[in-house]
């Protein structure tokens, strides 16, 4: 597989298609118009460390679990001063990553958990679906508009076996070739150069989208799925 290019440089280029992603990002343009408010006010969750809710986390976690919230922030605030957006993506990207690759079975004694970004910071570990709502959570709290960025299930095809994974696509414009922010890779890269993602569906805040032959289907509000709604229940919970 070649080595991604620098984002900063080469998004603006045309890159060769990859199947099942583009169609999501010309969906999006036409629905930004019709798409509904905001489930969540991201401003104040990641970049400002509370008090109270680090208490509370110390006392779910551990006494590490304060200070690594504080130094999530700190890292995330340095890497919204950074004025090109594509290497401010990139950042949070590493950010994220530096988060150890622990299942949910193990760290949460559950077959599917979906941590808060709060919680994935306080125990700087989590599965890929948690990386990936990190990310999210980051770059919508430092102002990128939800229609530049899904949340993506994928089949992951590795050594010969066909997985279930999620990540972070980036659309840098309308009809653009996301670029993958993906915990189990380290470099950023552009969809085109990740054949061993096969997209299946997308959310944000506004809509969700099924990948399917000629062209991706809108399948309504993000508030269809439960997992979302109870991850939005539980991250209010801890900023009251």
């Amino acid at each position: 597989m070649p080595a991604a290019t620098n984002p900063s440089i080469s998004l603006s280029r045309r890159l060769p298609r990859a199947r099942g992603w583009v169609a999501c990002a010309l969906v999006a343009v036409t629905a930004v118009g019709a798409a509904q408010a905001t489930a969540f006010t991201y401003q104040g969750y990641l970049l400002v460390v509370r008090a109270e809710l680090q208490q509370r986390m110390d006392a779910r976690f551990g006494s590490k679990a304060g200070p690594r919230m504080a130094e999530l922030a700190e890292s995330l605030n340095a890497a919204g001063l950074i004025a090109d957006e594509a290497l401010r993506v990139e950042r949070i990207n590493q950010i994220a990553n530096r988060a150890r690759y622990v299942t949910d079975p193990v760290l949460w004694k559950s077959e599917d958990y979906w941590a808060t970004p709060v919680e994935f910071a306080a125990v700087a570990a989590g599965d890929c679906e948690d990386y990936a709502l990190a990310k999210y959570f980051a770059l919508r709290e430092l102002g990128m508009p939800a229609e530049k960025l899904r949340i993506t299930y994928v089949r992951l095809l590795r050594e010969g076996r066909l997985e279930n994974h999620m990540v972070l696509a980036y659309y840098p414009e309308p009809g653009a070739e996301p670029w993958v922010m993906d915990n189990l890779e380290k470099r950023f890269m552009p969809a085109a150069e990740r054949p061993d993602l096969t997209p299946v569906y997308s959310f944000n805040d506004d809509r969700v989208w099924k990948v399917q032959g000629g062209g991706d289907r809108e399948l309504g509000s993000p508030q269809q799925l439960r997992k979302w709604r109870e991850l939005l229940d539980r991250v209010r919970a801890e900023v009251k």
